[in-house]
């Protein structure tokens, strides 16, 4: 277990930018290696292949699948949880949390093909989803199907080398093979379709509602109310206090790896005295990646009633990158601002 969280600490640590070409790197390593340890385990289990060595060790050989399963999972968790808002794609996350975790305490599993060759195929679509984009330099439907046409041929290829390898092996399990893949395939594309799958590469570096924003020089002057202290996770107040004529402005800053130019946009939306959330406007901008920090931009919203409110950043096909919730209280005046440069 101590090496589990070290281990997560660790990836945390390290992978820092989807589009570097060192955590790619590690991501494709990982992946050979699963793969080729699904060949060597049945290699062995079937006596196609036996050195003493290997044959000696032959209970611990699912390692090879389970060590790498477990730190491309870790990587998952963390560029997807960096993408994703957690209102709207908990239950994917959720997945993946327990995928990772479960990982740990399922050794015994590494040993049965369906359980490898599932495992390995969540994996391989979950970084084909980060991996196309980057690649193709945009983020859409098609680039989300080409994904998954990938993942299909690719994990075709390794079914292939295991019915030609170990053809008992793969006939005893090609329908239960089937239907795990295609089962994970059609989860994806469900998931995607119900905007639940976080817009990977894309993720939400700032966000803030703010009474006024300037672009000075290159940077991004920003007027507004400092949170609280126990809510230091928000760079603005959770109530604006709007005076008489007074508009809001949501600041955000999105990164996206160096290709990507792609339109994203800032959706305002207001609770009603049902609780329901009533889009009120969604406004464009064009991004462009590349920035550390992210791509900057802010949109305004005048004529705004007291009441709950929601500035949500999201794709054009309605993924949420992020969202900022607050309350719009009116005052007779303008409540004390700070200044700060975004």
């Amino acid at each position: 277990m101590i090496a589990f969280v070290g281990g997560f600490i660790f990836d945390t640590v390290t992978l820092n930018r989807i589009d570097s070409l060192l955590d790619q790197a590690v991501f494709v390593f990982y992946l050979c290696v699963a793969a080729g340890g699904i060949l060597l385990v049945h290699a062995v289990e079937t006596d196609t292949w036996t050195p003493t060595l290997l044959k000696r060790n032959k209970p611990w050989l699912p390692v090879l699948i389970q060590f790498p399963i477990g730190g491309l999972f870790s990587g998952f968790v963390i560029f997807y949880t960096k993408s994703a808002s957690f209102f709207t794609s908990w239950l994917f996350l959720a997945i993946l949390v327990v995928l990772f975790v479960g990982n740990e305490f399922l050794h015994r599993r590494y040993e049965r093909l369906v359980f490898q060759v599932s495992m390995f195929y969540f994996a391989l679509l979950s970084y084909l989803v980060m991996l196309i984009p980057i690649i193709v330099g945009d983020i859409n439907t098609g680039v989300f199907i080409l994904s998954g046409l990938t993942s299909l041929f690719v994990i075709a290829l390794l079914l292939q080398g295991v019915m030609r390898l170990f053809p008992d092996v793969y006939k005893r399990s090609a329908k239960t093979l089937v239907l795990s893949v295609g089962g994970i395939f059609i989860l994806w594309n469900a998931l995607y379709a119900a905007n639940i799958i976080p817009p990977v590469p894309l993720a939400l570096k700032d966000i803030g509602v703010y009474h006024s924003v300037v672009r000075t020089d290159g940077a991004y002057e920003v007027l507004g109310e400092a949170p609280v202290w126990f809510r230091f996770w928000r760079s603005t107040a959770y109530v604006f206090h709007r005076a008489p004529g007074s508009a809001a402005y949501c600041y955000s800053a999105v990164f996206a790896p160096t290709r990507i130019t792609t339109d994203i946009y800032h959706v305002w939306m207001r609770q009603n005295a049902a609780g329901e959330w009533i889009r009120e406007s969604r406004i464009p901008f064009m991004i462009q990646g590349g920035r550390v920090a992210g791509y900057r931009g802010y949109t305004i919203k005048a004529n705004l009633m007291p009441g709950n409110w929601r500035c949500v950043v999201e794709t054009g096909k309605g993924q949420v990158v992020g969202e900022m919730r607050f309350r719009i209280e009116d005052v007779e005046d303008t409540p004390t601002l700070v200044r700060s440069v975004r």
